[in-house]
């Protein structure tokens, strides 16, 4: 299997698609077939517990800020910020354990990308380094 990252791109999720994301990744953090307690090990008590009690707060205002009360939307919007750092502390760990054990990353539900560091500025390092040749293949 080739080299993962996983995306940050929930930093600047609205609060709908945001909402979304963040139920698929805890449903599949919490799933002990996937992520057993030992797993966590530590930081089960300091980041996974909190961060699934904060989702679950997120999830109950979420829903109730749908009416439009103004104290809820901003009570939401603190809960998503603090979701946000759990979910960058959450993704640095799993990367960290993702260097043993690569698919762990495909159980988390977040958004993984294509780890192609180096590749694209080393092709055109070395195409820029070669010498210009003109129309018949002789240096220029």
């Amino acid at each position: 299997m080739g080299s993962h990252r996983i995306q940050r791109n929930f930093r600047n999720l609205g609060p709908s698609r945001f909402h979304a994301f963040n139920q698929k990744v805890k449903t599949a953090l919490i799933d002990k077939a996937r992520f057993p307690d030992s797993f966590w090990g530590a930081i089960l008590a300091t980041l996974l517990t909190p961060y699934v009690e904060t989702s679950d707060k997120h999830d109950a205002v979420y829903h109730e800020s749908m009416l439009g009360s103004k104290l809820l939307i901003s009570e939401r919007e603190v809960l998503q910020q603090q979701l946000v750092e759990y979910l960058d502390q959450i993704a640095s760990f799993l990367e960290m354990a993702a260097v043993r054990t690569p698919e762990i990353l495909l159980a988390s539900g977040f958004d993984l990308s294509r780890d192609r560091r180096g590749r694209p500025k080393a092709s055109a390092a070395n195409h820029s380094a070669a010498p210009a040749k003109d129309d018949e293949g002789e240096p220029a």
